[in-house]
C-alpha cells in the first residue's frame, strides 16, 4: 500500500487509546499530591538578584507556631537551591503553593553529600502533606521460587514501572508540570550509589521536586544532570530528614566498593550466578573495589554477591544501604557468595565515616 507524503496514516485506535489512558492516570496520580508540590525562588541576600528556582515538597506541618498563631511547615527539596554559593545564608527564599500566596521561606536543615535541604515556612492555614513511601527494589531471578513478602510500608518498584516527575514553576498561574517516564534498570553517571534512575523527561524546574508511583505516593526527590533523571529514593531522603531533625547530622557510611543488583548484572554473569548458586535470586553483586578501603581491606572481590549483612537478608541495594546507614565506626558481617568457594564466605568489614572532600557531587 502506498502513501503519499502529506497524507500520514493515522495511528491504530488501540494506541490512541492506551495514550488517552496513561495520560488520564498520570494526571490522576499528580492531583493527589498536586497541594503539596510548591516552587522555590533563591535571591541573593545582597543584590536582591535570583539565584536559582526549583521545585519542593511539603512533608510536614505543625500546629500553631509562637505568638503569631501560624503554623510552620517543612518543605523537602535539594541544597541545589542554594548550590550557587554553598552557603544557604547568602540567600532568601521564597516559597509559592499552588493557589497563588507566597511565604517567606528559610533553609532550615542541608546535607550536600546526598544534595538535599529543608526549607521552613509559616503558612497561615495547614498545608496539604504529601504522602511519602519507601522503596523496595528488590526483583528475583526466579520469580517463581520466590516467596518473600514486600512489607506493608514500602513500594516494590522494577525496572519498567511507569513513575512520574512533578515540578511548579513561578509564572502568574504557579503552573504545574508533570512528566511520565519509566523506572530504569541503568544507572547514573553521578558517582553516588544511591541515586536511580528515570527515563522521565524534565528540566531543572524538576529540581528537588518528588518523583511519585501512580497512587499519589512520593518514593523519590528528582535531580538534573546532563539530560538524564536521577532521583534519590525517599528512603535515604526520609532518614536524612530525621537524623537532621534530631542530631543536626547525616551518617556517611563508606565501604570503597560499587554494587548494584543482583537482577541489573549483564546476562552473561546471570547465568554464570544462576549456574554456580541455583538457589540465590536476590542480592547485590560487588563490581569494584577501591584500594585499602574497608571493602579491600575485608577481602571483598568483585563478581562477590553479598547476600546477608548481620545475618539479616540482603534482597536489593536499597535494602542494604540501610543496613549500614548507622554503623559508621561499627564492624558488620557479611555473607557473600564466590565462584570456586562451597557454600557462603563470612567477612568482617568496619564501615568508615566519609570524608567532606569525597562527599558526592549531585548539583545540579
Amino acid at each position: 500500500m502506498n502513501f503519499s507524503v502529506d497524507r500520514i496514516p493515522p495511528p491504530p485506535p488501540f494506541l490512541k487509546r492506551r495514550d488517552d489512558e496513561l495520560k488520564l492516570n498520570t494526571n490522576l496520580a499528580a492531583l493527589k499530591v498536586s497541594l503539596s508540590v510548591v516552587c522555590l525562588v533563591a535571591y541573593h541576600r545582597g543584590s536582591g538578584e535570583k539565584c536559582f528556582a526549583c521545585t519542593g515538597t511539603i512533608v510536614e506541618c505543625e500546629g500553631a507556631a509562637g505568638d503569631d498563631g501560624k503554623f510552620e511547615a517543612t518543605i523537602l527539596t535539594s541544597a541545589s537551591l542554594f548550590h550557587s554559593y554553598r552557603d544557604p545564608s547568602q540567600i532568601t527564599v521564597e516559597v509559592h503553593l499552588s493557589d497563588g500566596s507566597s511565604y517567606e521561606g528559610e533553609v532550615s536543615a542541608f546535607d550536600l553529600h546526598y544534595n538535599i535541604a529543608t526549607v521552613k515556612f509559616k503558612p497561615d492555614k495547614p498545608p496539604q502533606k504529601a504522602c511519602l513511601k519507601w522503596i523496595d527494589d528488590s526483583m528475583s531471578l526466579q520469580p517463581d521460587n520466590d516467596h518473600t513478602m514486600v512489607e506493608a510500608n514500602f513500594f516494590n518498584l522494577c525496572p519498567g514501572d511507569k513513575v512520574i516527575a512533578l515540578a511548579r514553576v513561578q509564572d502568574h498561574h504557579h503552573q504545574l508540570l508533570v512528566s511520565s517516564g519509566d523506572f530504569s534498570i541503568y544507572c547514573c553517571e553521578l558517582d553516588c550509589q544511591e541515586l536511580l534512575m528515570t527515563t522521565c523527561e524534565i528540566t531543572t524546574h524538576f529540581i528537588g521536586g518528588p518523583l511519585i508511583n501512580w497512587d499519589g505516593e512520593v518514593i523519590g526527590i528528582n535531580f538534573f544532570w546532563k539530560g538524564q533523571t536521577p532521583f534519590l529514593p525517599i528512603n535515604i531522603a526520609f532518614r536524612c530528614l530525621d537524623h537532621l531533625n534530631k542530631k543536626r547530622s547525616v551518617p556517611h557510611p563508606w565501604l570503597g566498593m560499587e554494587f548494584i543488583n543482583l537482577y541489573a548484572a549483564d546476562v552473561v554473569t546471570l547465568e554464570e550466578i544462576v549456574q554456580l548458586f541455583p538457589l540465590v535470586c536476590k542480592g547485590v553483586i560487588v563490581e569494584e573495589v577501591t584500594e585499602e578501603s574497608p571493602a579491600d581491606r575485608a577481602e571483598i572481590q568483585p563478581n562477590d554477591v553479598i547476600i546477608k549483612c548481620d545475618r539479616e537478608v540482603v534482597s536489593c541495594s536499597l535494602k542494604f544501604f540501610g543496613m549500614i546507614w548507622d554503623k559508621v565506626g561499627k564492624s558488620m558481617e557479611l555473607e557473600v557468595m564466590r565462584a570456586g568457594v562451597c557454600g557462603p564466605l563470612k567477612l568482617a568489614i568496619l564501615a568508615d565515616d566519609l570524608l567532606p572532600d569525597s562527599y558526592n557531587r549531585t548539583c545540579l
